[in-house]
């Protein structure tokens, strides 16, 4: 029994050799052949023997000769060697990519010696009209090309030109006014002549006749828009780049608006649409139609004072119901609409034939029962629409400053207390910080960083709920009594 188990066990030891011999042998074959296209790639017309002695291209046909009859294997097909080189490892194909002066010694470690770095490309061998350069932090950079420098310009007379004055950490004064040849800009702080302004920059502080200083500064569209003068509520900058979001405008675009208000969507639908594009502003009463009006010429002729590139006169304010002057425009189809009216829903069936499919509706209400009503009236008259978004914004400003005194100077920075001391200690070391700090003159130095406590919180005053913006996206319903596909 005993013998005939040994028996078995040999027998199967032979066997697994028997089987395995042949795999060995090709995955040794295998691995020659692979170390031959690797020294045939690198040299292609030096070869290693297998004593590891070199041999030339001559040498090679005479041994070719000799060995004829031994039936030796022959040298695997020369193959195109792949981009990232031997390895299909990411750290390879990562590196690949990185001039060999921008890797580190770690990773060349890592790559072995057998990887070779692609060379980089030479500005005659490239193709294109534009080449990318490494600095000498190794990112690319773009092709220089000469761009005209802009610099900034005095105010003239005709420039729109907005005055800050600021106590603490609050605006006490802020006022947007058109400068002029001759005038006064008045205030309870003081008293500044036009002619002082004319010839400053913007971002330069000047004096009143009170000694207090203001900033003076050129007012952005969102500064303009808050500024300026009112007919109706105003639509908020928050709420109108939402709006814009939601529709998506974008240069060329056809927009309807249905509420020109104070003119501030126009302005900014103006220069989101560009020249190529066009806006129809319909506004049913007249007083601010005329506003509208004269906010956007009063914005677009002081652009035009101050940029080579005049603004687009690509607004068209109708004073008109929006569903009768929609019927003398049947041909125009628009990208996207912006409605801020009272009853939006009795203005949605004579917009839907203009209206792109798939475009959207984005509409800004006051109160939340005026978004009821909307839904409500597109569910009951069954209109194409369907509401994919309601938001309210909300911003909050904060005050980051450096903590002064009343007295004006700059607030000593608190030692944490790690350790729980009693009282009696608390107030001796309190004492001795005092006295120490009142020995200190207070200069006017420049503190190094990290010496000057600051002071972070919201502002106290907040603007509060402004609108409800609803998106309303048009939509094809599907036919209805649709039979079910037969499933194979």
């Amino acid at each position: 029994m005993w013998q005939r188990c040994v028996g078995r066990v040999l027998w199967l030891c032979h066997s697994g050799l028997r089987c395995r011999l042949p795999v060995l042998a090709a995955g040794f074959q295998c691995q020659t052949q692979l170390q031959h296209f690797v020294s045939c790639t690198k040299n292609p017309g030096v070869d290693e023997s297998q004593d590891g002695e070199v041999v030339s291209d001559d040498s090679r046909g005479q041994g070719d000769a000799i060995g004829e009859s031994s039936k030796q294997p022959t040298a695997m097909p020369i193959r195109r060697k792949r981009a990232w080189g031997t390895s299909l490892s990411p750290l390879h194909r990562i590196s690949q990519m990185i001039p060999s002066e921008f890797v580190s010694e770690d990773i060349k470690d890592l790559r072995g010696p057998e990887v070779n770095l692609p060379e980089t490309v030479n500005e005659s061998t490239s193709h294109g009209p534009h080449t990318l350069q490494w600095d000498s932090s190794g990112s690319k950079q773009p092709p220089e090309k000469e761009h005209a420098v802009s610099q900034s310009t005095p105010f003239i007379p005709g420039d729109l030109v907005v005055s800050e004055f600021k106590r603490r950490h609050y605006s006490m004064f802020r006022k947007m006014f058109l400068l002029k040849d001759s005038g006064k800009l008045m205030s309870n702080w003081g008293v500044i002549n036009y002619s002082e302004i004319l010839g400053k920059f913007p971002g330069q502080k000047i004096r009143t006749s009170q000694g207090f200083e203001f900033l003076l500064k050129r007012p952005s569209l969102d500064d303009y828009i808050l500024l300026m003068k009112r007919g109706p509520t105003i639509s908020y900058p928050k709420d109108i780049t939402a709006m814009m979001m939601m529709m998506d405008v974008s240069p060329g675009d056809v927009i309807l608006e249905a509420g020109s208000g104070s003119g501030g969507m126009s302005l900014f639908l103006s220069r989101s649409v560009g020249p190529n594009g066009c806006i129809y502003s319909f506004e049913i009463r007249k007083d601010h139609h005329s506003i509208a009006t004269k906010n956007f010429w009063k914005w677009k002729n002081a652009w035009d004072i101050q940029h080579q590139n005049p603004w687009p006169e690509n607004v068209y304010f109708i004073n008109k119901d929006i569903s009768d002057g929609l019927a003398e425009i049947k041909s125009v189809s628009f990208d996207a609409v912006a409605l801020d009216m009272l009853n939006p829903q009795v203005a949605l069936p004579a917009i839907l034939p203009n209206l792109k499919q798939g475009a959207v509706c984005a509409t800004y209400l006051a109160n939340i029962t005026q978004v009821i009503d909307l839904l409500e009236g597109i569910r009951s008259c069954q209109l194409p629409f369907v509401c994919e978004k309601i938001m309210e914004i909300s911003v909050k400003e904060w005050i980051v400053a450096p903590s002064f005194r009343k007295d004006g100077s700059i607030s000593q920075r608190v030692k944490p207390k790690w350790e729980v001391v009693s009282e009696a200690e608390n107030l001796e070391q309190n004492e001795d910080f005092e006295n120490c700090m009142e020995d200190e003159p207070i200069s006017a130095e420049v503190k190094p960083f990290g010496h000057i406590p600051y002071i972070a919180r919201p502002m106290p005053w907040q603007a509060g709920h402004t609108a409800f913006l609803v998106q309303l996206r048009k939509i094809k319903p599907a036919p209805k009594h649709t039979a079910p596909e037969e499933i194979c």
